[in-house]
């Protein structure tokens, strides 16, 4: 391709930010020094050969995360800042837990603070090379998320606080997961919907196994309300009808569960008590352990 002609400034794909844009690069050290705490985590699974993950699993996390910080140090500097050397603690928290299902799961909370963070930069003007790199490494780390969560709940982690003083905490938490999921918010994507439907089937799978060891005809209900809203739910259509039939589905789901509650004499289960824990505010790299 021939050099733009003198005095024709480059396509805006190719343009160097004029001046530097503190916050853009703020946010992005922090998700450098995120990704290299990242890294120490990906390696910790791996000597630790965490079953229920595959070694190609564990490879994968450690090389997105180590992909991750070249990107984002390219682009502190394509922004004329300063890459920071400093790295979270997020790997050392992860390696200090004993059980494989608690690292993964704390791993899925730090891959879910990594995407927030990556939304509320890419809601921000970038240029064209920078958005394309973070919209991928947005995705890496969606995959992620679901790989963890799948296999904690294959290994039975215990819940994560708060819930892991609470009755049904396992349900309670996983509801959560899906109630304040990418897929309800602006922006979601048809893999965020795709997700949600493969969370959701699983979710209604261990809601089930709970009803049925019940004798809450209340649950039963409202179970069989969730999986006939689950059963309109084509994960090949997107769009608002798409969203409605899972967001259907989860409430009639959060009924279930309510249902069961109330059985056990049990004050109901409401989502927004436990909202901060969802904040992208201090998570997961303080005081979630």
């Amino acid at each position: 391709m021939a050099p733009p002609a003198a005095g024709v400034p480059p396509p805006e794909s190719h343009r160097r930010p004029a001046v530097p844009d503190e916050e853009i690069v703020r946010r992005l050290n922090e998700l450098l020094e995120a990704e290299r705490a990242g890294v120490e985590a990906a390696a910790a699974l791996r000597k630790s050969e965490a079953g229920g993950l595959t070694e190609a699993d564990t490879k994968k996390f450690g090389d997105d995360e180590a992909w991750a910080c070249a990107g984002l140090h390219r682009a502190i500097l394509q922004y004329g800042g300063v890459p920071s050397d400093r790295t979270g603690d997020f790997g050392r928290k992860v390696a200090a837990l004993q059980s494989e299902g608690e690292r993964l799961s704390l791993m899925a909370r730090g891959q879910a603070w990594v995407v927030k963070r990556l939304d509320a930069l890419l809601a921000m003007p970038l240029d064209q090379e920078t958005r394309a790199f973070l919209a991928e490494m947005r995705e890496q780390h969606l995959e992620n998320i679901e790989a963890c969560n799948r296999r904690a709940d294959e290994l039975e982690a215990p819940p994560s606080p708060p819930y892991r003083p609470l009755a049904l905490a396992r349900l309670r938490e996983a509801h959560d997961r899906l109630y304040f999921g990418r897929w309800r918010a602006p922006g979601a994507t048809d893999r965020d919907l795709q997700r949600t439907y493969a969370q959701l089937g699983r979710y209604l799978g261990a809601l089930a196994d709970e009803v049925q060891r019940s004798r809450s005809l209340e649950a039963r209900r409202s179970l069989t309300k969730a999986r006939r809203a689950y059963a309109k739910a084509d994960p090949q259509v997107h769009g608002e009808g798409a969203i409605r039939s899972l967001d259907n589905t989860l409430s009639f789901a959060h009924s279930a569960l309510n249902g069961l509650l109330s059985l056990y004499r049990m004050p109901t289960h409401n989502p927004a008590d436990f909202e901060s824990s969802y904040d992208v505010v201090g998570l997961p790299f303080r005081d979630v352990i």
